[in-house]
């Protein structure tokens, strides 16, 4: 259930965004949408990198290695943020060659390169979610990520329909506060998974049974 309902909410933050920028017209809608696409291609070798973790994890939880579980999490989480910052540097740099692989649009291009230039800070976070999302799913609790979504998509959406209600609001201003939401996000997920493992990870120790040996 947690998983799916996720999609639901992706899918609801997706129309919160078409529905407040339509009035910038068609150009910023297009924009939008190629941005979203390449940013989604970039996001698969974290994407994978987050589906390997889940197992990693559950294996080493369910055989009692409390001694593996956290050097998995906090490998995976260094690695997706190593490579995020990689892949943010690079769209920081160059959005618009990313956005004119897709549309030869000149406003296209400079709707979707703000957008990327802008949401490239969050890449950082968004690989720790990913990967802390997949650690909650390796030791059999999806609820906390859904309870981070939740929180991220109630943060954003209250926020962006009343700045899209003010004067001078500019359609950066939706990019800006998806970064925010994104950030808060990652520290829900990761003081919830601070807890989880705390609570988690204390495992009582097994007594070995030794069967007496039978006498002559």
């Amino acid at each position: 259930v947690p998983a799916g309902a996720e999609f639901v909410l992706l899918f609801v933050y997706i129309m919160i965004v078409y529905a407040i920028i339509r009035g910038f017209g068609s150009a910023a809608q297009a924009g939008f949408g190629v941005g979203a696409r390449v940013m989604q291609a970039l996001f698969l070798p974290v994407v994978a990198l987050a589906f390997a973790v889940a197992p990693v994890v559950g294996q080493n939880f369910g055989g009692r290695r409390a001694d593996r579980v956290r050097p998995s999490v906090y490998s995976g989480i260094g690695i997706a943020s190593a490579m995020m910052l990689i892949l943010a540097s690079i769209v920081w740099l160059a959005p618009a060659a990313l956005i004119r692989f897709f549309s030869r649009d000149a406003r296209v291009i400079a709707f979707g390169s703000d957008y990327l230039k802008i949401v490239s800070l969050n890449f950082v976070a968004a690989g720790i979610v990913f990967t802390t999302s997949s650690v909650f799913q390796g030791i059999g609790n999806t609820w906390p990520p859904l309870f981070s979504s939740m929180t991220r998509l109630v943060l954003f959406a209250l926020p962006a329909i009343l700045v899209a209600r003010t004067s001078g609001f500019e359609i950066r201003h939706v990019w800006y506060l998806s970064v925010a939401s994104q950030a808060l996000q990652m520290c829900i997920n990761l003081l919830l998974l601070r807890r989880e493992l705390r609570k988690k990870l204390t495992f009582e120790e097994t007594q070995d049974f030794i069967p007496g040996s039978a006498t002559a």
